[in-house]
C-alpha cells in the first residue's frame, strides 16, 4: 500500500476536528496543494462497505444435523427492510398574493316622475285637448298628455305640474382580489424503498437407521386400547341412537371397543350413562369415555373425567388440543386432580396433535409424563393434514415415541381431502401393524360411509419397497419447545443442573456433550438417536409448574426451583416469554371433537370437528 493511499484511508475514517488536525499536519509536511487533494479524494472515495441493496434479498441456506426418518426443508422469508433516502428535488410552488385595486364607477341618472293638475272652464260637456307641461328642477322632466273630444271648447285656466328627479353622483369603489405567483425551488424530499428480506432455507436431512426406536413402557395385559375401536361423538346421530343396531354393526365389522363422548369442558353429556355401559358390556364390547378439555377449569374437567370412570368406563381418553397450548399449570392441575380421583393405574390415553414439532408449547411432557396418560392416541388424519399414510406414520412416530408411551394410531373415516380412499384406509391398518401397534381406533362412526366400515377389516399386501425407519427426531442448539423441556428434565435427572426452560441453549448443549462423553457417544452436542436411547433410560426429574412474579416457573418436587446456576440453593427458571407469543401451525382443520356438530359450521362438521 502506497503512502498516499494509506493517508486517503485514514482521512476517510476521520471526521470533524480529527480530520482538521490531520489535514493541518499534511499541509505542513506535503504542502497545501497536495494535502487538499488527498483530503478531497479520501472523502469522495469513502469507506469500503456493502450497501443495503447488496445485502438485501439474499438467499441463505442453513444445513442442520439430521433428524428422524423424514428429511425436512423449510423456507422462511424475513420482512423487507425500509430504506429512507433524502434527495434534493425541484418542485413548482404556487404562492398566493393579495392585491388592492381602485375603480371609479359613474351611475347614470334615473328617469324622474311628474304629476300635472289642470283647472279649466268649459261650455261643453266633454273636452278633449292636448297640453304640454314642463317642470324644471334639479333634473329635467317632460310630461305629455293627450285629450281628444268632439266639439268646440274654450278653456281658460292655469296648469301647475310638480315633479321630483334624483340624479346619482359619481362614486368610487375600492376592492381587493387574490393573485398567484408561480416559481420553482429545490427542497429536500425523503424517498422510501423497501428492500426484499433475506430468504433462509433450512435443510434437515433424514438420519440413517443408527439406533433402535426408543423403548416404550410395557403394555399391561388386558389393555382396553387393544383391538379395533370406533369413536362416537353424538350417540343419537349414530344409527339413530339405536343401541341394538350399534351392537349389531360393531359385531359385523369386528369392533371391540367404543369411545363415547362423556363431557365437553365443564358440561356433562348424559349420553354416557351406566345403562349404556351395561348394554355394551353385555354384548362383549368395551366402553371408553372421552372428554374434550379446554384448560380453563381443569379441576371441573378432572371431576367429570372421574365421573365417567365411576359410571363404568373401561378407560378414559383426554382430547386436548389447541386450547391447552402454553397451559402447563392447567395441565398439571388436571392430571394431578384426575389421578387423585381415579388412581395411578387406571388406563388413560391422550388423543392430541400428531405433529409435535408444530406445537412447541403444548404440554406433552405433562400429559404423557410421569403420572399422566399411559397411552398415546395421536390424531393421524392423513387426508385432513394433506399428506400420505406413509408420511403421517413416519413423522408421528419420529416425535411421539420420544415420550415412551405406547402408540395406538387414530385414523379418519370421514371424507376430507384428496387422499381419502378405501385403499388409504386399508393401508393405515397395515402400517399400524408394521409399526407394532396392537390397536387402532377410527374417527368417527356418524361420519363414516358404510363402505369404509368394510375397509377397516382388510389388510392389503405390504409394498415390496417399503421399510419402516424408526429413527427418532434430533434436537440441537437453537431448538425450542416441549421436546426440549422433556430432554432437560432427563438431563437434570442424570445429574446435570440446568435450567428447564424449553430453550436448547449453550448450557443444555454442554450438558448433552457431557452426557455423550459419559456414555461413550460422539460428543456432538446434538441430541440424536443414540443419545436419546441412552437418555430416556434416565428417570426424569419431577417438576411442579407454578406462578411466581407473574411468570410460570419449574420447581422441583422437593421444593427447590430449577435454575441456571448449579451452586444456588433456591433457583428459578421462568419459562421465556416466547412461549406466550408462539403461533402454532395446526396440521388439522379445526379442533376436532370440540362442542357439538351443530355448534360449528358445515365445513368443520364434515371434518368431524
Amino acid at each position: 500500500m502506497g503512502f498516499q493511499q494509506a493517508v486517503r484511508q485514514a482521512l476517510a475514517a476521520l471526521s470533524g476536528r480529527g480530520a482538521l488536525l490531520v489535514s493541518g499536519l499534511l499541509a505542513a509536511l506535503l504542502g497545501p496543494v497536495t494535502a487538499i487533494a488527498l483530503a478531497a479524494s479520501a472523502h469522495q472515495q469513502g469507506p469500503s462497505s456493502t450497501t443495503a441493496e447488496q445485502a438485501a434479498g439474499a438467499t441463505v441456506t442453513v444445513h442442520t444435523p439430521c433428524s428422524g426418518s423424514v428429511g425436512i426443508t423449510s423456507t422462511t422469508v424475513a420482512p423487507g427492510t425500509p430504506v429512507y433516502t433524502t434527495v434534493q428535488a425541484v418542485q413548482t410552488v404556487t404562492e398566493p398574493v393579495i392585491a388592492t385595486g381602485t375603480t371609479t364607477l359613474t351611475t347614470a341618472p334615473p328617469t324622474g316622475t311628474s304629476s300635472t293638475t289642470t283647472s279649466s272652464t268649459s261650455t261643453s260637456t266633454t273636452t278633449t285637448g292636448t297640453g304640454t307641461s314642463t317642470t324644471t328642477g334639479t333634473g329635467t322632466t317632460t310630461g305629455t298628455g293627450t285629450s281628444t273630444g268632439t266639439g268646440t271648447s274654450t278653456e281658460t285656466g292655469t296648469s301647475t305640474g310638480t315633479g321630483t328627479s334624483t340624479t346619482a353622483a359619481p362614486t368610487t369603489t375600492t376592492y381587493t382580489y387574490p393573485t398567484t405567483t408561480v416559481f420553482t425551488e429545490s427542497v429536500p424530499v425523503t424517498e422510501t424503498a423497501t428492500l426484499p428480506g433475506t430468504t433462509t432455507i433450512t435443510q434437515t436431512p433424514a438420519c440413517p437407521l443408527t439406533a433402535p426406536a426408543p423403548a416404550t413402557i410395557p403394555v399391561p395385559a388386558g389393555n382396553p386400547f387393544a383391538g379395533r375401536a370406533m369413536w362416537i361423538w353424538v350417540l343419537h346421530d349414530t344409527d339413530g341412537g339405536d343401541i341394538a343396531a350399534i351392537i349389531a354393526q360393531a359385531k359385523r365389522y369386528g369392533i371391540t371397543a367404543l369411545y363415547v363422548k362423556s363431557s365437553d369442558g365443564t358440561q356433562w353429556w348424559r349420553q354416557f350413562s351406566p345403562a349404556l355401559v351395561t348394554d355394551l358390556h353385555e354384548a362383549g364390547i368395551r366402553v371408553c369415555a372421552w372428554q374434550y378439555v379446554y384448560g380453563v377449569h381443569p379441576v371441573i374437567e378432572a371431576n367429570l373425567g372421574a365421573r365417567a370412570v365411576r359410571d363404568g368406563a373401561d378407560c378414559l381418553v383426554i382430547d386436548a388440543e389447541s386450547q391447552y397450548q402454553s397451559r402447563y399449570i392447567a395441565a398439571q392441575t388436571y392430571i394431578a386432580r384426575l389421578r387423585r380421583l381415579i388412581g395411578q393405574r387406571f388406563p388413560v390415553g391422550l388423543a392430541g396433535f400428531p405433529y409435535v414439532r408444530y406445537h412447541l408449547t403444548f404440554p406433552y411432557s405433562i400429559f404423557l409424563g410421569p403420572g399422566g396418560a399411559q397411552y398415546n392416541l395421536p390424531q393421524m388424519y392423513w387426508a385432513d393434514i394433506g399428506t400420505s399414510v406413509q408420511n403421517v406414520y413416519a413423522i408421528t412416530y419420529e416425535y411421539n415415541e420420544l415420550y415412551r408411551r405406547p402408540i395406538f394410531p387414530l385414523g379418519q373415516l370421514w371424507n376430507s381431502g384428496a387422499g381419502m380412499s378405501i385403499g388409504a384406509i386399508e393401508q393405515f391398518s397395515l402400517l399400524a401393524k408394521e409399526y407394532g401397534a396392537t390397536g387402532v381406533s377410527w374417527w368417527d362412526w356418524q361420519s363414516a360411509p358404510l363402505s369404509y366400515f368394510g375397509a377397516i377389516t382388510r389388510l392389503p399386501p405390504l409394498p415390496v419397497s417399503y421399510t419402516t425407519n424408526r429413527t427418532p427426531a434430533s434436537i440441537f442448539a437453537g431448538n425450542r419447545g416441549d421436546l426440549v423441556i422433556w430432554a432437560q428434565e432427563h438431563l437434570y435427572g442424570a445429574g446435570y443442573r440446568i435450567a428447564i426452560d424449553g430453550v436448547f441453549g449453550p448450557q443444555t448443549k454442554r450438558a448433552v456433550r457431557a452426557f455423550q462423553r459419559r456414555h461413550r457417544l460422539a460428543a456432538s452436542g446434538v441430541l440424536n438417536g443414540p443419545t436419546w436411547d441412552a437418555l430416556l433410560h434416565v428417570r426424569p426429574v419431577s417438576v411442579r409448574w407454578s406462578r411466581r412474579r407473574r411468570q410460570t416457573v419449574a420447581i422441583l418436587r422437593r421444593g427447590r426451583a430449577l435454575g441456571r446456576t448449579a451452586a444456588a440453593t433456591a433457583l428459578e427458571a421462568p419459562l421465556p416469554r416466547w412461549m406466550h407469543g408462539v403461533r402454532s401451525h395446526n396440521e388439522l382443520h379445526g379442533d376436532i371433537g370440540a362442542g357439538t356438530p351443530q355448534a360449528v359450521p358445515d365445513r368443520r362438521r364434515r371434518h368431524g370437528g
